[in-house]
C-alpha cells in the first residue's frame, strides 16, 4: 500500500504496508522534521480509515528527528489508543535512541529492535492474557509473586508507574492472604488477567468456619478502611483503593476473594 500522490510529494520515501488486518507498518527514509508532520499525520489518518489502528513506525533509515515531530508521534499514539490501537517505534539506531531519550521519548515509548518484536507485543496486548498460580502460604512466596507480576508487565511494555502500582497492590493482598489463611491451609491462589485496557488481579485464600461476625468485620475493613499502625497487615487497604479503579470483596464461611481492577491509562 502506498500513500496518495499528494502525500508522496510532501514526504518522499514514506511508505505504508499492511501485513495483516488491523496492523500497518510505516517505513520512512526522510528526516523527521516540521515538513514531515503533515504527510505523517495523513498516513496515520489513512491507516485509521482502513481500520489499521495498530501502527509500527520503522526508523531504520532515520538519523534525525526534531522535537515538533516527537510531539506529533505522541499525539498520533494517543489518537490511536483512543481508538483501541497503539503506535510503536522500532529499528532506531543507538545514536537516534540516545537523542530521543534526551527528548524524553523513552518515558513514553519502548524502543523495539525490529518490526516483528513490536508486532508480537501488539498481538499480546490486543488480546486477553491470564495466568493463575497456587502458592504455599509463606512470606517468601509473596516476594516471588510480586517479582513475577512485575517482570511480566515490564516485558509487555507497560509504564513503570503502573507496574509500581500493581506491585504495591500484589504485595498487600498476597500478604493478607498469607496472614488470614487458616492454620490448616497450606496455600493461596493469585490470578492476573491482562488486556490493553485493564489489569485484573484476584487473590483467594481459604478459611475454616468464618462466622457472620468475622465476615461482617472483613467487609467493613474493605468498605471503610482505617489505618491502624499497630496492625501487622491491612494498613495498605486505603492505598490499594486509591491506586485501583475498583476493589471487590467476596467472603464466605470458607473463602476470602479480593478482586482489584486497574484501568490502563492512555
Amino acid at each position: 500500500m502506498t500513500l496518495s500522490n499528494s502525500a508522496d510529494f510532501l514526504l518522499e520515501g514514506l511508505n505504508v504496508s499492511s501485513p495483516e488486518p488491523g496492523l500497518a507498518i510505516i517505513n520512512i527514509a526522510s528526516p523527521l522534521d516540521i515538513p514531515a508532520i503533515v504527510p505523517f499525520k495523513t498516513a496515520i489518518e489513512g491507516c485509521v480509515e482502513k481500520g489499521n489502528v495498530f501502527v509500527v513506525v520503522d526508523l531504520e533509515n532515520i538519523n534525525f528527528m526534531d522535537s515538533p515531530f516527537v510531539g506529533t508521534l505522541m499525539g498520533c499514539r494517543k489518537s490511536l489508543q483512543q481508538r483501541g490501537g497503539d503506535l510503536a517505534i522500532c529499528s532506531a539506531s543507538q545514536f537516534l535512541q540516545d537523542r530521543l531519550s534526551i527528548m524524553g521519548l523513552d518515558r513514553v515509548f519502548h524502543f523495539y529492535a525490529t518490526p516483528q518484536s513490536a508486532i508480537s507485543d501488539f498481538h499480546f496486548l490486543g488480546s486477553k492474557e491470564q495466568f493463575t498460580l497456587v502458592l504455599p502460604s509463606h512470606r517468601n512466596c509473596v516476594t516471588f509473586l510480586r517479582r513475577l507480576v512485575c517482570s511480566v508487565l515490564a516485558k509487555k511494555g507497560f509504564k513503570s508507574k503502573l507496574i509500581f502500582h500493581i506491585e504495591t497492590i500484589v504485595d498487600e493482598l498476597a500478604n493478607n492472604a498469607v496472614d488470614y489463611s487458616g492454620s490448616s491451609v497450606k496455600s493461596f491462589s493469585a490470578s492476573l488477567a491482562i488486556s490493553r485496557k485493564k489489569i485484573v488481579l484476584v487473590v483467594k485464600n481459604s478459611r475454616i468456619n468464618l462466622d457472620k461476625v468475622a465476615i461482617s468485620l472483613l467487609f467493613g475493613k474493605y468498605q471503610n478502611p482505617e489505618v491502624n499502625m499497630e496492625a501487622t497487615r491491612g494498613r495498605g487497604i486505603p492505598l490499594i483503593k486509591m491506586l485501583s479503579n475498583s476493589v471487590n470483596l467476596d467472603v464466605s464461611q470458607t473463602e476470602i476473594i479480593v478482586q482489584v481492577t486497574k484501568i490502563v491509562e492512555v
